[in-house]
Parts: structure tokens; sequence; C-alpha cells
């Protein structure tokens, strides 16, 4: 699916890159900060859940699984809102289609994920175990990883239009992660609740994620193409929206 010309994908990959590198380069442990973020986060949470409110041994392994991959879908979503404004002076040089943006803003976090996903296998891997149905992993992370375009591409396109959008981008994120299962059970719910947390395509992500990872159990692969779809299909959708309001767009922008 090529939304734009491959001459704006190797800008897109390349400038996501430098993006990267200009983000690590503001801090004094740099690169570290990619590994860090999602520990910090999760030892927050473990302790918590262990000490305030104890859980079972095992919950480290769940908690860690469910940071690591909402951080990529937050990360990519959440700095995609000022993707199109940030790019003003871009914009005004060069017509250049404007999906671009917020999908540099996905591929940056992605590069950093697959950093911190390989640790993940790592420590997973090596206290948990390794098993075959780990194969089917690229599946899942392939929904997600349409799932963050879709939002990234919405988002981008939303607060173009209505600007303050942005902190309601943030705060809906904070709400989606205490209803994602980041550190809980769906099914430590009645039933009666479970259906509506799962209306939450993020908290089924996860539970995708764990039943590969700690369960070692083939993930819900039909559940998995009906998003990949539905994704792509809105996904095509914003596109034609960009080019249909390629101008109007311009024209908010640098307003």
């Amino acid at each position: 699916m090529l939304l734009i010309e491959t001459r704006y994908w190797r800008y897109a990959l390349y400038r996501g890159y430098l993006n990267l590198v200009a983000d690590a380069s503001r801090y004094y442990l740099g690169w570290l900060w990619w590994v860090l973020e999602p520990l910090a986060m999760t030892a927050v949470f473990y302790f918590v859940f262990k000490y305030l409110r104890p859980r079972d041994e095992g919950f480290i392994y769940f908690l860690i699984v469910g940071v690591t991959t909402w951080l990529w879908f937050s990360g990519g979503v959440g700095n995609a809102t000022q993707t199109l404004t940030g790019a003003r002076n871009l914009i005004l040089q060069l017509k250049v289609p404007k999906l671009m943006f917020p999908l540099i803003s996905v591929i940056a976090v992605t590069y950093k994920q697959v950093f911190v996903f390989l640790i993940l296998l790592l420590v997973v891997g090596t206290i948990v175990g390794v098993s075959p149905v780990w194969m089917a992993l690229p599946a899942v992370i392939a929904t997600q990883l349409l799932l963050i375009v879709a939002g990234a591409v919405t988002a981008a396109f939303l607060c173009v239009w209505l600007p303050d959008l942005r902190f309601v981008v943030a705060s809906l994120l904070q709400l989606m992660m205490f209803c994602s299962g980041v550190f809980f059970e769906i099914e430590s719910f009645p039933e009666a609740v479970q259906g509506w947390f799962r209306l939450n395509p993020m908290a089924v992500m996860l539970e995708q994620y764990r039943t590969v990872l700690l369960d070692h159990t083939l993930p819900d692969f039909i559940w998995c193409a009906w998003v990949a779809v539905t994704c792509a299909a809105w996904i095509l959708l914003l596109d034609i929206a960009y080019k249909r309001w390629d101008q109007e767009l311009t024209r908010r922008i640098i307003a």
C-alpha cells in the first residue's frame, strides 16, 4: 500500500531516523532512555501493585509486556498531534504529501520500539521461555502498527482543524491506558463488563501479545485480520481526505 511516492517514503524513513537521533541528543543518557522509559513506568506500577495491592510474582512480566507495547501506541499517536503544524516551514517551501508528516512520527517511534522490543524478547525468553508460537508475533506487531498509523494520521488531521484537540488526545490516551489492561487482566472483571473493555482495540491488542509471549498460545488471527483490514481502509480514507482538503490544510497550517 503506497500512500505516498517512493521518493517520499525514502525521505520519511530517513527523517524518522534523524528525529530519533535529535531526540536522543537532547538528554545526557541519550539512547538509554529508550530502555529506561518503559522500565521506569513498569517499576512504578509494579511498586503500586506489588506492595500497595499485592499480586503474584509473574505480574512483573505481565506488566512489562503491557507497558512496552502501550508506549509504542501512545508515543505514535500522541506525538503525531503537532506534526503538521510543526512542519510549517517545510510545507511553505515544498509541495509534499501532508500524510508523510504523521508517518514520520510513527516511523521514529517504531525505530525505537524495535530496539526496546528486542530487549523485551530477550528478558521474557530468558525467564519465561521461548516458544515456537512466537513465530506468530509478526502478525500481532503488524496489526498494532496499522492501528498506530490509523490513530496518528487521524490525530494529525483533526488537530489542524481544531488545535485544542491535542490536549483532548493526551487525556484520551491516559484514559485508554487505564482501560487497556496494562496492569490488570480483563478476565478479572465480570463478563458483563469485559465486553466494554474490549471495545478498546488496545485492550485486545495487549491480550494478544501476552497470549503469545507469556501463555505460549497462538493469537486470535481472525481478530488481528479484522483490525488490520479496518485500519487499512481507514488510512486509505484519510489519505483521500488529506488530498481532498490539501489547500485548506495548508492555509490553516501557515495561518
